[in-house]
């Protein structure tokens, strides 16, 4: 493909800047392509595509509030209640959201920033859960960790703390045990947090 420069005295052809990425082998045509100056540093520094570059951003500098929940990348800002006119993320819809670290966030403002591609999974590993209302509402209202090292649900609780079997385990979970049948009212089974 050629592309054409405008000069002050007319057209003249000038051959495309085509890189070949040295971590995805993606080629790109630099001349179609419009970075910001960070990514662009990054492109011309690693020889590496765009979307490389942006991922190698997001890991040399996170963003405050960055989350990632099934190899996504979201901004997650905090709940915002008025005014209405204020540009919020994902058009305002509620989301609930477990850190691993046990740490709630209700928001209506997260921006997501994409996928995440594979090769760049492990700088950028999952930190975080979606949650329905109701278990986000459960988890608000009690959040205490369970120690209940007999229950058959155990391994399947949210809420279980297994540094209680330090020990070993107190028994064994029967085969034919469904998940959900000891009926505590405490259970959250882990098996349905949304990714």
């Amino acid at each position: 493909m050629t592309m054409f420069i405008q000069q002050k005295r007319g057209l003249s052809v000038s051959p495309p800047i085509i890189i070949t990425c040295e971590l995805c082998n993606t080629l790109e045509n630099l001349d179609e392509c419009n970075p910001p100056g960070d990514i662009l540093r990054i492109m011309s520094k690693r020889n590496v595509c765009s979307k490389c570059a942006f991922w190698m951003d997001k890991i040399a500098h996170p963003d405050i509030g960055n989350e990632v929940i099934g190899s996504h990348y979201y901004i997650v800002y905090p709940f915002v209640k008025r005014p209405n006119n204020v540009i919020k993320g994902s058009e305002g819809k509620e989301f609930y959201i477990r850190r691993f670290d046990g740490t709630l966030i209700k928001s209506n403002n997260i921006w997501h920033q994409g996928e995440i591609p594979e090769h760049f999974r492990k700088q950028l590993p999952d930190t975080a859960n979606f949650l329905s209302l109701i278990t986000y509402t459960k988890l608000s209202n009690d959040p205490h960790k369970c120690q209940a090292k007999g229950c058959w649900d155990r391994y399947n609780c949210l809420r279980y703390n297994l540094s209680c079997e330090r020990d070993g385990p107190f028994n064994k979970i029967p085969a034919n045990h469904t998940i959900g049948d000891e009926n505590c009212p405490s259970f959250i089974n882990i098996n349905e947090l949304k990714i």
